[in-house]
């Protein structure tokens, strides 16, 4: 059974399962091989683009038929690199270091390099979502410090509720056409701001 733990590592990777909270990245290695699971086999190419100890991973694991699986996945990964224009000098020189000759086939190798390339995508999406919500707060934050250069607190409260669409009170949409209406269309205005376009750029030479 793949524990929680795992799966939930598996995830920094752009994995689909969801990986490391481990010490290492050995022990990663480790432990999702033991699991002696096709489907988790898959994260560990991800994870080789790293530099790793193979020797110690191979005493770790135990049995030839965990340390062949283990060596095909090398294989694997040293074709998926090369392909892909990722930096695979480190695991060509353990495959040559010990002798690493495990063959396999092309249903296994298209096997894991639609799984890799799915994993980059989704990394990738992840990182562009993480960079629009960064995006998105700092416009907030800017928005806000702007406001209140010009606005009063009650006034960028109303305009909040508008924004949001919530419902105005009586007095509140009275205050909003006489006192905060003229604001915005005044900032709103074209002439007023090439005016202030033009302010704001004569000034720097003064």
């Amino acid at each position: 059974m793949i524990s929680a733990k795992l799966t939930k590592n598996l995830q920094k990777y752009g994995f689909e399962l969801d990986f490391p909270d481990y010490k290492n990245i050995e022990e990663l290695i480790i432990k999702i091989i033991k699991q002696d699971n096709e489907r988790l086999n898959l994260a560990v190419p991800l994870l080789l683009e790293q530099e790793f100890k193979y020797r110690y991973i191979k005493k770790k694991l135990k049995g030839k038929k965990l340390i062949d699986e283990f060596n095909k996945i090398i294989k694997i990964s040293e074709r998926i690199y090369s392909l892909e224009n990722i930096d695979n000098k480190h695991i060509k020189k353990k495959i040559k270091e010990n002798n690493i000759k495990k063959e396999f086939n092309k249903t296994e190798f298209n096997y894991y390099y639609e799984s890799f390339k799915d994993s980059k995508r989704r990394q990738k999406n992840k990182k562009r979502k993480k960079l629009k919500k960064e995006i998105r707060i700092r416009g907030k934050y800017n928005i806000n410090k702007a406001l209140s250069e010009i606005f009063a607190p009650a006034k960028r409260r109303i305009m909040k509720k508008i924004f949001n669409h919530e419902k105005l009170t009586n007095t509140e949409l009275k205050y909003y056409y006489k006192s905060i209406r003229p604001l915005i269309l005044s900032i709103l205005n074209q002439d007023m701001q090439k005016y202030l376009r033009i302010v704001e750029s004569t000034k720097k030479h003064y």
